[in-house]
C-alpha cells in the first residue's frame, strides 16, 4: 500500500524559518538572523509573491540595519514595499514604509523621513495595525527630540507608551521609556531618566532582547555621564559594548567607543581616546549615522581642547556643526555654537 504524500506547503515552513530568523534578530546575532531569513526566501522564491515574502525581506533588512548595513536594509525595504503594493497588502506596505523612514532618519533625511511616517501612519491606519501605530508615534517623537522639541517628543513617546501598554506590547513599552528617558536625560531630569531606563531594562532583559537592552545600556551611559557618574557610565558602557561586539553591531559598537572616549577625557586618561575615536568616526560613516559621526567629532574636538590643540578643536567643531545643521538638530547645534565661542576666548 502506497502514503500518498501531503503537497508541501512552502508558505508555512518559509514562515517556520523566518520566526527563527526573528528570534535570532531579537536575543541572538544578525548574522544567524540573516542565515534564517536567506533560507525562508530560497523557499519563497519557488512560490507565488505573497504577504511572507514582503515580510521576510524587510524583516532581512532590519536584521541588516541592526548591525549597521544600512544601504542592504535599504534597498531590502524598498524591494519588500514593491512586492507589498503588488499585491496590495497595506500592511506590509505600511511597515516598509515605516522602516524606510528609519533609514532616512539615521542618515538625517529628516524631511524624508516624516513624510515616510506619515505615509505608513496612514497605510497603519487603513489597514488596522494598530502596533504599527505605536512605532510611527514613537518614531515621530524621535524626530521631535533630535529637533529639540522635547515637548511634542514626550506627547508622541507617552501615547506610545499608553498604546503598547493597552495592547500588552512590552517591546512598545520598552522603546517609549526608553525614547522619555533620553528626553529626561537631555534636560538634566536624571532621577526620572533612571527610574525609565531602570523599567526598560526589566522589560528588555525578560524577553530575551539583546538590542533593545544594547540600546538601553548606552542610552543610561550618556545618563550617567551627564550626572557625572563616572563609575556607573562605565560599568553600563561596559555591558553595551558587549552585547553590541557579541552580535556584531557595528554602529553600536561605534556608540560605546565614544562613550568609553569621552569617560577617558573626564577622568584625564585620554592614552587611549584618539584609537577610540578614529574607529567610531569610521563606523558611523560606514554605517550612514549622520548624528552619531557628528556626535564622535564633537567629542573629538573636547579631547583636543583638554590638550590645548585649540585650533584644531575648533576645525573638528565647524565639522560636527555642519553635520548637526544638516541634520536639523538644533540642540546640538546650539551646544556646538557655545562651545565654539569658548574658543574664541580661550588661549
Amino acid at each position: 500500500m502506497h502514503m500518498t504524500r501531503r503537497p508541501r506547503d512552502g508558505v508555512a515552513e518559509a514562515r517556520r524559518l523566518a520566526e527563527r530568523g526573528r528570534t535570532a534578530a531579537r536575543c541572538g546575532t544578525p548574522v544567524e538572523a540573516l542565515g534564517w531569513f536567506d533560507r525562508a526566501l530560497a523557499v519563497l522564491h519557488a512560490e507565488p509573491a505573497g504577504e511572507m515574502l514582503a515580510d521576510v525581506l524587510r524583516w532581512k533588512g532590519t536584521a541588516h540595519r541592526e548591525c549597521g548595513d544600512t544601504a542592504a536594509a535599504e534597498r531590502l525595504y524598498e524591494e519588500s514595499q514593491v512586492v507589498a503594493e503588488r499585491i496590495r497588502y497595506l500592511a506590509g506596505a505600511a511597515h516598509a514604509a515605516n522602516c524606510r523612514g528609519i533609514v532616512a532618519q539615521r542618515r538625517g533625511e529628516l524631511a524624508d523621513a516624516e513624510q515616510l511616517y506619515a505615509r505608513a501612519s496612514a497605510l497603519a491606519e487603513e489597514s488596522g495595525e494598530a502596533p504599527l501605530s505605536v512605532m510611527v508615534q514613537r518614531n515621530l517623537g524621535i524626530v521631535g527630540s533630535i529637533r529639540g522639541d522635547w515637548a511634542v517628543a514626550l506627547e508622541r513617546f507617552e501615547a506610545s507608551r499608553r498604546t503598547a501598554e493597552a495592547t500588552g506590547d512590552d517591546d512598545g513599552v520598552a522603546r517609549a521609556l526608553n525614547n522619555m528617558a533620553i528626553v529626561h536625560t537631555k534636560q538634566e531630569r536624571f532621577d526620572e531618566a533612571e527610574r525609565m531606563y531602570e523599567r526598560a531594562l526589566e522589560l528588555a532583559r525578560k524577553h530575551g532582547d539583546a538590542v533593545s537592552e544594547c540600546v538601553c545600556e548606552f542610552n543610561r551611559t550618556e545618563m550617567f555621564i551627564a550626572a557625572r557618574r563616572l563609575d556607573d557610565a562605565e560599568g553600563a558602557c561596559a555591558i553595551g559594548l558587549e552585547i553590541a561586539d557579541r552580535r556584531g553591531d557595528r554602529l553600536r559598537r561605534a556608540e560605546g567607543l565614544k562613550l568609553l572616549a569621552t569617560i577617558g577625557r573626564l577622568r584625564g586618561d585620554a592614552a587611549s581616546c584618539d584609537a577610540l575615536l578614529e574607529e567610531a568616526l569610521a563606523l558611523a560613516d560606514t554605517g550612514e549615522d549622520q548624528c552619531l559621526h557628528a556626535e564622535v567629532l564633537r567629542e573629538r574636538a573636547q579631547l583636543l581642547r583638554s590638550r590645548g590643540q585649540l585650533e584644531q578643536a575648533r576645525k573638528a567643531l565647524r565639522a560636527a556643526r555642519d553635520q548637526f545643521v544638516a541634520v536639523g538638530a538644533r540642540p546640538e547645534v546650539r551646544g556646538v555654537n557655545r562651545e565654539l565661542a569658548e574658543l574664541q576666548t580661550a588661549v
